[in-house]
This record gives structure tokens, sequence and C-alpha cells, in this order.
């Protein structure tokens, strides 16, 4: 009897030593696995299973495969990795999600800040190529609060060599002079556009729309001369009454 008992529990030893679990339930290990050219069980057989996409595979049913949707193709995960799969779901999927939306995010910035940093037509005279007063106050503003990885300077090309040059030597040393050393900030030519209008334009145009607003114009008032107005036309109304 004990023989028989130590034969039966050799073979349920045996048997569930070969059993691998896969998306559909537990399979038997087969020395001849089609997917892998390891020995089954073996660390590197489990090593490939382990790279193996998780979720439903395509296959073909009467002349349609299913799913519609690109899925991958071949063997399905083993039971284990299909628990670990299920139990850090959603990751690593929301990883790459998230590094998407970074990127996209970080090139807006970016963009963002190289608009902020740049030095317009509209910063330096037309005839010295020198920067303008309100031109220094921007290069300064740059140097002073913009963050470290973000500061740069960039220069709106012209598309005249000899006018973007002198504008980055007049740059290069108006930099060396407010940062009080060498020239550390780097100062690059870019080609773009302005999509700001300077202040003298701006306050032209409000002066202008000041100007042609129509009489009768509203002027402020008190609410208690308005209710005061109100009180004495209705006692004036009463008192015309016969």
């Amino acid at each position: 009897m004990a023989m028989k008992m130590t034969g039966l529990f050799s073979l349920l030893v045996t048997v569930t030593a070969g059993l691998s679990g896969c998306m559909t339930g537990p399979h038997i290990i087969h020395n001849d696995d089609p997917w892998s050219d390891c020995e089954p069980g073996s660390p590197r057989w489990w090593a490939q299973k382990a790279q193996i996409p998780p979720g439903v595979k395509r296959r073909c049913k009467k002349g349609k495969v299913w799913p519609a949707r690109p899925r991958p193709a071949g063997e399905g995960q083993q039971f284990s990795h299909t628990f670990h799969s299920a139990h850090y779901w959603p990751l690593p999927y929301v990883c790459q999600d998230r590094q998407y939306v970074e990127a996209i995010n970080e090139t807006q910035i970016s963009g963002g800040w190289i608009e902020e940093t740049t030095l317009y037509d509209r910063h330096f005279d037309p005839e010295t190529q020198m920067l303008t007063r309100p031109g220094m106050l921007h290069l300064q503003r740059i140097l002073d609060t913009t963050p470290p990885r973000r500061r740069a300077v960039y220069v709106q090309s012209t598309r005249d060599s000899a006018i973007d040059n002198a504008r980055l030597s007049n740059v290069h040393t108006a930099v060396a002079e407010l940062m009080h050393g060498p020239d550390e900030v780097p100062v690059t030519l870019r080609t773009g556009r302005e999509y700001t209008r300077p202040a003298s334009e701006v306050q032209t145009i409000n002066s202008l729309y000041n100007r042609s607003i129509p009489a009768p114009r509203l002027t402020g008032g008190s609410s208690g001369g308005s209710a005061s107005t109100g009180t004495s036309g209705a006692s004036a109304a009463s008192s015309a009454v016969p």
C-alpha cells in the first residue's frame, strides 16, 4: 500500500511539474515546443515566454480575423505571466502615453520660451543696429528672470548677413556688459516672425479709438447722484399733477 502511494505521489509530482498555464488554462509542456528553440521549463525558455505581449491574440475563424482591431499574433501568455500583466495594469502602457504627452508639452514649452527670449527687429536701431532702450530692458529681463536651462538669447534674422552679423556682435557685447564677465549665454540667429505689437503702436490704436467714440459720452457718476436725480424727478412729476 505504501509503495502504491509513493508511486502515485511520484506520478502526481511529475505531471504537476510538466504543467504550465496559458491564457486558456493549464497545458502540458511538450519537448517539441514549436514557438521556442529552448528546452521547455528552462530559465531561457521562461525568459522567452515573458516577452510575449499580453492580450487576446488574433485568429482566423470562418474566414474572418478576430478580433478586428490589430493585435499580436502567436501563442498566448503563460498563466503566471497573464496574472502578472493583470496585476500591474496599466503599466507599462500608461508610461508610454505619459511620455508621449510630456514630449508634446515640452515642444510647446520650448517654443514659448524661444519666442519669449527673442530680440526682434523692433529692439534694434535701424541705422546703427544697436539695441534700443526697450531692447536692452528686454535683454536684461532675459538674463535675470529666465530659468537657467532656458536661458538663451535669439536674434531675429533679417536675411541680410551684414545686418545680422552686426546685431549678433552688438548683442554679444551687451550680454557681456550685463553679466559683468565673459559671455556665457548663447546668442543664436533665428528665422521667425514677430507676433506682437510695439507699445507705441498699441498706444496709438487706443488713442484713435478713444477719439472715435461718438457723442454723447457717458461720464462716471456716483449712485447717490442718480438716486437723488430720480427722486427729484419723481417729486417734480407729482407736483405737476393737479
